[in-house]
């Protein structure tokens, strides 16, 4: 192999390469960088031609990163991340930065905890230009990984994996939730299902895998059991399976900040005792590199408010 074909990388060849290990799909991954299939593939292989050794092993069903692939993966994030930082403070000592906040928030989170609770960390002109990105967990914690957001705000369950790599984020928390079964209620304001009645196959509205519910839910389930459920349908936005809890389609385990007016209402009734809740933290994730001195500035106001 050419030498110089072994040193010669972009940017832009490692985020294609992190792309993939996240979907493990090349049609995903391509379509997620806008790219044809067989475009990506040429330049997967061209950056395994920059390190000289494969990264992807390609089976006709599935695809698994290598040994190198998942060491390499690890450096590739950190890179990343690092040249987002770094154009930034060159930014800042240039006297070009602007005072703007770049935050990722989950649906279930962005349209009701999210707004009550920047205005007590700060006022508008504290904040700043704020460019908020309300999307599915999965997708956010690309935006957070590509450091196209410094900031992400998010569920956080009892159990389970970190939403983020630990060695390069670190998280606060600032708000507590539940995740509360709710259905439709009968003519006489009962729930129509009742899951301490023991009965099986209980309609289940279900969070696709693009929602960090989804996975709370699961490692939930996977540690205390798992009530007697099956799926009638599934949705990435808590919104929407809440409009089909009120619809009579089944039991929907719902964060109490997004359905509270719902069971104010009667619109929407529990369908266990309060201590079958699945409690929850909202978090507020960060990379652990320096950011700008204005989102400096933004987390220590966020580590000093309490938690809502």
């Amino acid at each position: 192999m050419d030498r110089k074909e072994g040193q010669s990388m972009d940017l832009a060849l490692l985020e294609d390469f992190l792309e993939l290990a996240r979907e493990m799909n090349f049609s995903r991954a391509a379509e997620n960088r806008n790219l044809t299939q067989p475009a990506f593939s040429r330049r997967i292989r061209t950056l395994e031609s920059a390190i000289q050794t494969p990264l992807v092993v390609r089976t006709t069903r599935q695809v698994a990163l290598t040994p190198a692939g998942k060491a390499f993966q690890s450096r590739a994030e950190v890179i990343v991340r690092l040249l987002s930082d770094a154009r930034l403070e060159a930014l800042e000592a240039a006297g070009q930065a602007q005072r703007f906040l770049n935050l990722a928030a989950t649906h279930a989170l962005s349209y009701t905890f999210v707004p009550r609770w920047l205005m007590q960390v700060a006022g508008p002109g504290e904040v700043g230009t704020l460019n908020m990105v309300s999307d599915t967990h999965r997708q956010c914690t690309r935006l957070m990984e590509s450091g196209d957001v410094n900031f992400f705000i998010c569920h956080r369950g009892p159990v389970g994996p970190s939403v983020l790599p630990e060695r390069q984020f670190t998280y606060h928390t600032i708000g507590r939730d539940s995740l509360v079964p709710l259905c439709a209620p009968d003519s006489g304001g009962h729930p129509i299902w009742n899951l301490e009645a023991g009965l099986p196959d209980i309609p289940f509205i279900s969070y696709a895998a693009a929602s960090g519910l989804h996975t709370i839910l699961e490692s939930y389930w996977a540690v205390y059991g798992r009530p007697p459920f099956h799926v009638a349908m599934s949705s990435v936005l808590a919104s929407a399976n809440l409009e089909m809890a009120k619809e009579g389609q089944g039991v929907a385990f719902l964060p109490l900040s997004l359905a509270e007016p719902e069971l104010s209402r009667g619109s929407l009734v529990r369908c266990a005792r309060k201590d079958s809740d699945i409690l929850v933290e909202v978090v507020i994730y960060r990379p652990r590199s320096r950011l700008s001195a204005h989102s400096e500035v933004f987390w220590q106001k966020t580590v000093s408010v309490g938690v809502m």
